[in-house]
């Protein structure tokens, strides 16, 4: 069912909250690249060469999910949820900054192991590297960053204060149901659905608080 798959790309991901960050995940770099720009946060330049890379990521990824990537409409959305994630993403590194967050290399080494498992060891991981046309030092940089948002993101938003009630499994179960022709009963998949009510509710809160980050934020961009 859905919640497995959301629960099992979790644990690859392992920073569930930042799954709404980061568009290309631990394998993607940005670089440091010079030319026009697509937005500019807080002075800080957002690179059109950064922008196209992302897009390209983000379509070909709702491609391989069945999106009709030949609707106009479906291309906007896409450049849009892109370049507000982009946004985001720097608005969020700006703040670690000023906080003074910093990763230990015991940290990274930990994440960079369970990434090395996940990708089948060596040339499995070298040929990810080969794909998304980055180094192993680039990938730890990355690394470091999402563990550096997950750890500011943990300090200002209030997890723990999250409850999900026997109604909303219900709920969440008699929906679900709907829309499958088999599924298993609401005792053998309540805690799947539990986690992903939590889940859902992460990512409403993580959301609500960047949106909040932009208050204040002298943000520019051009029509893409």
């Amino acid at each position: 069912m859905e919640v497995e798959k959301t629960n099992n790309k979790n644990k690859i991901i392992v920073a569930v909250i930042l799954v709404i960050l980061v568009i290309g995940g631990y394998f993607y770099f940005g670089g440091n690249d010079m030319g026009d720009n697509v937005a500019v946060v807080n002075g800080e330049s957002i690179s059109m060469s950064t922008y196209n890379t992302q897009l390209d990521s983000a379509i070909a990824l709702y491609k391989s999910q069945g999106l009709d990537i030949t609707n106009a409409d479906n291309v906007s959305r896409i450049k849009t949820e892109v370049l507000g994630g982009l946004i985001d993403n720097e608005l969020v590194s700006q703040k670690i900054l000023e906080a003074g967050i910093k990763i230990n290399s015991e940290e990274i080494e930990r994440q960079f192991q369970s990434i090395l498992t996940q990708t089948g060891g060596i040339e499995g991981l070298n040929a990810e590297l080969a794909k998304n046309n980055i180094t192993e030092e680039q990938l730890r940089e990355n690394i470091s960053k999402q563990l550096a948002a997950q750890a500011y993101l943990t300090q200002n938003v209030d997890m723990k204060s999250i409850t999900v009630s026997d109604d909303e499994v219900v709920q969440f179960y008699s929906n679900y149901s709907k829309t499958q022709e088999s599924v298993p009963t609401l005792e053998e998949i309540g805690a799947q659905i539990k986690q992903q009510i939590v889940l859902n509710k992460q990512q409403a809160m993580v959301k609500e608080f960047i949106a909040s980050l932009r208050t204040g934020a002298k943000i520019e961009t051009i029509a893409i």
